[in-house]
């Protein structure tokens, strides 16, 4: 007879790999799931990262993250943060009471099992893919549901765009003394990036993009600029721009570096008004994309130009989501016009489940871009079409990811086209169209491809394999799965290890 774990309103089924809450039935990722029952095993013990590591990967040598990244995926499933309690340099522990019974029976799964968000964002948050972000954000948030089929969209995009020039604009470092200008090395970077405006020829990469981008990397903020060379290896970068403030606040110094994968222009700015002195780097950078510049005095309002932004993010890196929403809510009050905080309100309350938050702040954050700007609408009705999918909404997810899709075309946003695409896809294969899921993925693939994003080729590659394990097509799921692993390997993709694991052939396992 098979035995049952009970915790808060779960019940885990050890022999199937399943979470039951309520009759909703969710299936668990084996190595996930192994994590997941020692931890069950061991309720309020604090089991260290070296244990848990040499105990679920013994087979395969993983980095630390791939432990983080399993973390945040039960803390996902389970819908609770605090479930799995964080210890620092110790390692985690089960929160909650744990009780462990016989069963008679095991539950059946009739649901395709819901997927975790790439990277935050990467894209995100890829989410980032995702990476958001999700993580996330959301690792959920960010990036794995952004999803694929253009359905009637597709008569839109039988062709794909010709690959095009890149532009990543890196965190700007802060050499002045004191707490004035610790907002600079994000609002500085973020200012900039929004006053690029992307064209068809040209893709700016989001803040999120980047900082999920340079985690892949292993750059840190204060990066080493001798190490830059490495975004270069793991994304479509044409143009890296690296930034540094210095002087004084009567006078201040802005040098810059303009990369290319085979030549630098360097360049210093003086200015007494530091927006100016960013708003001129701007104008450096377009006259050798040319690109368009935002209107300064429009775009005031979405940028990281203040303390209580720049800080918000960090505390949204750190998923102190309480502290996160007091200055986000506060900067709003101070700046009605922000969209930028509105947007992050709305990725923070989707990432965490609070779906009635959440919706409040996209009527004001749609009703505000109206008025304002449809550039950052693409965004938002993502995240609306995200939560809509997390409460089960699929038809109703599906017509919001139109008019994602349309203001990411709109804007030549082939970042968030890709993710949209992505996001139907997954959508999709969870109705059980599978035809129309495989349309989507490879949409996204082909606009990952535009901008050269092996981060994003990887985790459709990925995606593909999956779905065709499902339809039993084992010579495409070899195919898709070596891609992934090629494109993986020879980039150092430490954080995908783990799915790439999942989407591994049966016949090689």
């Amino acid at each position: 007879m098979n035995f049952i774990y009970l915790s808060q309103e779960f019940t885990i089924y050890p022999h199937r790999q399943v979470i039951e809450k309520r009759s909703n039935l969710t299936q668990v990722r084996p190595k996930t799931f192994a994590l997941l029952l020692l931890l069950l095993e061991k309720p309020r013990e604090v089991l260290s990262k070296t244990y848990l590591l040499n105990t679920i990967w013994d087979d395969v040598t993983v980095e630390e993250q791939v432990l983080v990244q399993s973390i945040r995926e039960l803390r996902q499933l389970f819908g609770d943060t605090e479930i799995i309690q964080t210890y620092p340099r110790k390692g985690y522990a089960w929160a909650a009471d744990v009780k462990k019974q016989m069963a008679d029976t095991e539950p059946q799964v009739i649901d395709t099992p819901k997927e975790s968000f790439k990277s935050e964002e990467l894209r995100s948050n890829k989410i980032s893919k995702r990476g958001i972000y999700t993580a996330a954000i959301i690792a959920v948030v960010l990036l794995v549901a952004f999803a694929a089929i253009f359905n009637t969209l597709l008569g839109k995009h039988n062709s794909t765009p010709s690959q095009t020039e890149v532009v990543i604009v890196l965190p700007m470092k802060n050499h002045i003394a004191g707490n004035d200008h610790n907002w600079v090395p994000l609002g500085g970077m973020d200012q900039l990036i929004h006053l690029l405006v992307p064209n068809k020829n040209v893709q700016v990469m989001t803040t999120e993009y980047v900082l999920h981008l340079m985690e892949y990397a292993q750059l840190p903020r204060d990066y080493d600029s001798q190490k830059v060379a490495r975004i270069f290896e793991i994304s479509g970068a044409t143009l890296i721009v690296e930034s540094q403030l210095s002087g004084t606040v009567e006078g201040y110094q802005l040098d810059y570096k303009l990369r290319y994968k085979n030549d630098i222009k360097r360049g210093v700015i003086f200015d007494r008004d530091l927006t100016l002195a960013v708003n001129k780097l701007a104008q450096v950078i377009v006259s050798q994309t040319g690109q368009k510049l935002q209107n300064a005095d429009t775009n005031a309002q979405t940028t990281f130009t203040n303390e209580l932004m720049a800080r918000a993010q960090e505390k949204l890196e750190q998923q102190e989501y309480d502290a996160a929403q007091s200055l986000l809510v506060s900067l709003k009050q101070l700046e009605p016009h922000n969209l930028i905080a509105r947007e992050k309100l709305v990725e923070m309350f989707v990432h965490t489940n609070k779906f009635d938050q959440a919706k409040s702040e996209i009527d004001e954050a749609l009703a505000l871009a109206k008025t304002e700007s449809n550039a950052n609408s693409a965004k938002i009705y993502l995240f609306w079409a995200i939560m809509q999918w997390q409460q089960g909404k699929l038809a109703e997810a599906l017509k919001t990811l139109d008019s994602a899709e349309q203001f990411a075309a709109t804007n030549n946003d082939i970042l968030y086209q890709a993710s949209v695409a992505e996001m139907r896809g997954v959508i999709q294969q969870q109705n059980g169209a599978y035809d129309l899921a495989q349309a989507s993925y490879e949409q996204s693939l082909k606009f990952d491809t535009v901008i050269r994003c092996p981060i994003g080729i990887s985790a459709s590659h990925i995606k593909l394999a999956k779905l065709f394990a499902l339809q039993g097509k084992s010579e495409l799921v070899k195919k898709h799965y070596n891609d992934a692993k090629k494109l993986i390997e020879a980039n150092q993709f430490t954080d995908m290890l783990f799915e790439l694991e999942s989407a591994k052939p049966v016949e090689i396992q």
